[in-house]
């Protein structure tokens, strides 16, 4: 299924892959419920440390009138933004090229709650930031002798699990899988971070750089090493023994598994809220106040000549549903355990106790998410035709009357191939075979460990996969090869034959040392002309999540690892032993040899 890789010098976002996936790395890392900003390196390299020495804390008079407040400044937001979902013109509409790409599920009771309550939270430290940025730190990191949740009796609603031991099958939604920690892993929590996320202000607004000036734009900035990596890579062979583009989509079915992203919601469902003009040229005047659309410059090399000034972007919800004073957290919607969940979702069958599917084999479930490629749906289906094989299998023994048994048995089957792909084939690849020991992936469950998914991996290195996408996937069909643009498996499905793309895939090799125009220029695109930029997505995502510079993980995990390294980066060729050389010679061209105006997710 695999083919054992070789290294391969790539962007950098691929040698910070292993924060979130070392946890039982002499079992140091356990990612905390109340992070803190982390400034080893600074102090390393003798750079000015934030707020170092203040010891003020927010004034606490009038803070009941302000929390008060906050929830009916909250309260109207909310109801203003889903009214304006009820008028299409605040809609991105069918037929345009990223209808569905930013689609939003309805909010039951429970869902609006924890949203109310989470941006109340968000406008109650917005207002005593303006007592100082550094005493809003203090009082985040739990240094001020006050309550560390506000008190507003909305924020205490809370759901207690009585957890049955002798129920001997996994839970579909992830509460009670761990006995002793009920609520582990279920969707709906926040990701955690290693340290605090880094905003500008602590609570929300975008990092900026050392200078003081607002970071790249990150679309200029994707074209900038697009065109320093392309110089050569049409000339460079993949080396041999990497990935195929089926491991690529299994990757991406592993990180839907355990991740479930949602954009800011409204109470009804919506396909997506507008941010940008229909024909791009623009932000619309009818932007919804929860998008976030990326600016684009008229000399960009691919949307300049179409006049495209914006694409749309809806930024990830936020959890913080109890009201707690800690720094911001995104929302994972989906179980963070590897379970199938994008699968199964909450366990309905039909009567003969198998997945309903459609085109692939993929279950219903899988078919839900909306903006995935026909390979991803393959991928799905493998599994949903296993889990459905096993039932009839059980079922033609004549045990009719243990179809519960049957279902949740063959479906632990179902899941304990796929863990077991995961663990003996795919770790072992991504991070070669002695660090892969070293760390212990495959170890017994250790019940005191929170099943949790880390931000920083979903928000950066965790897409680093879509970096090896080439311009083309094959498709097989009457013994020839067909070289297919990759948008168009994005979009009806029933014309193509599934295994027929799934032959194709197995020989594909991933694209190394550039980035394709397939998904930097016309990802999810209706005609191969206009489309959006997938890399610029998964850096926005970064920036909207606070991700901390790459120097500071890269500290940390020294320090994870023991080791003592005391290295300082000064100027972009120092970079060298992380970036490709071609990058960084490119950057220094750009940026002067300032380093640290880079984005988040890479300086």
């Amino acid at each position: 299924m695999f083919i054992r890789s070789s290294s391969h010098n790539m962007l950098v976002l691929l040698v910070t892959l292993v924060i979130s996936l070392v946890a039982a790395l002499n079992d140091q890392l356990r990612l905390p419920d109340f992070p803190v900003q982390y400034d080893g390196y600074q102090k390393q390299c003798g750079l000015p440390v934030r707020c170092a020495g203040y010891s003020k804390c927010p004034r606490v008079r009038g803070w009941s009138e302000l929390e008060r407040t906050a929830q009916v400044m909250a309260s109207i937001e909310f109801e203003d933004n889903s009214a304006q979902a009820k008028d299409r013109c605040h809609l991105i509409q069918e037929g345009e090229f990223d209808f569905e790409m930013f689609f939003t599920e309805a909010l039951d009771s429970d869902g609006e709650i924890a949203v109310k309550n989470t941006r109340t939270t968000e406008i109650f430290l917005q207002e005593l930031s303006y007592q100082g940025t550094c005493a809003v730190k203090n009082f985040l990191e739990g240094r001020c002798s006050v309550n560390q949740s506000l008190s507003l009796e909305q924020c205490k609603r809370r759901n207690f699990y009585k957890c049955n031991p002798n129920y001997p099958y996994r839970s579909y939604n992830g509460i009670c899988n761990n006995l002793q920690h009920a609520e582990w892993g279920q969707p709906g929590s926040p990701l955690k971070s290693e340290m605090a996320p880094c905003y500008d202000d602590y609570i929300g607004k975008d990092r900026r750089s050392a200078s003081g000036r607002a970071l790249p734009e990150n679309r200029e900035l994707m074209a900038q090493v697009q065109a320093a990596l392309n110089v050569n890579a049409d000339a460079e062979a993949p080396p041999p023994g990497l990935f195929n583009m089926f491991g690529v989509f299994f990757c991406e079915f592993i990180n839907g598994d355990m991740l479930g992203r949602v954009m800011k919601r409204v109470r009804t469902a919506t396909e997506g809220l507008r941010g940008c003009r229909a024909d791009g040229r623009g932000v619309s005047r009818h932007k919804s106040a929860l998008t976030e659309p990326l600016a684009i410059s008229r000399a960009d090399p691919n949307y300049g000549p179409q006049g495209v000034e914006c694409l749309n972007f809806n930024p990830i919800e936020s959890a913080n549903d109890f009201c707690e004073v800690t720094y911001s957290r995104k929302r994972n919607s989906a179980t963070s355990y590897l379970d199938l969940s994008h699968v199964y979702g909450d366990g309905k069958f039909d009567k003969h106790g198998k997945l309903q599917t459609g085109h692939c084999g993929a279950s219903v479930e899988t078919a839900k998410l909306h903006v995935i490629a026909l390979q991803f749906l393959i991928v799905g289906g493998l599994f949903s035709q296993l889990h459905n094989y096993c039932v009839d299998q059980v079922m033609a023994c004549g045990h009719h009357d243990l179809l519960e048994n049957a279902v949740e048995k063959c479906r632990a089957l179902t899941i304990g191939v796929y863990q077991r792909i995961v663990y003996e084939e795919v770790l072992p690849v991504l991070f070669g075979r002695s660090f892969y020991e070293r760390c212990n992936f495959n170890c017994e469950y250790d019940p005191t460990l929170e099943s949790v998914v880390s931000s920083s991996y979903i928000n950066g290195p965790g897409r680093f996969q879509h970096i090896w996408i080439p311009e083309n996937l094959t498709y097989v069909a009457n013994g020839r090869a067909y070289q297919k643009p990759l948008f168009e498996f994005f979009e009806e499905y029933e014309n193509f034959v599934c295994s027929n793309a799934l032959a194709g895939v197995l020989n594909d090799p991933i694209r190394t040392g550039g980035l394709s125009d397939s998904i930097m220029n016309v990802f999810y695109s209706k005609d191969g002309v206009r489309g959006h930029c997938l890399p610029c997505l998964d850096l926005e995502r970064g920036r909207d999540a606070g991700t901390c510079p790459l120097l500071s993980y890269k500290h940390y995990m020294d320090k994870l690892n023991g080791i003592k390294s005391r290295k300082c980066y000064s100027n972009f060729e120092d970079l060298n032993d992380m970036f490709d050389p071609q990058v960084s010679s490119r950057c220094c061209d750009l940026y002067i040899h300032f380093i640290f105006i880079f984005p988040p997710s890479i300086s």
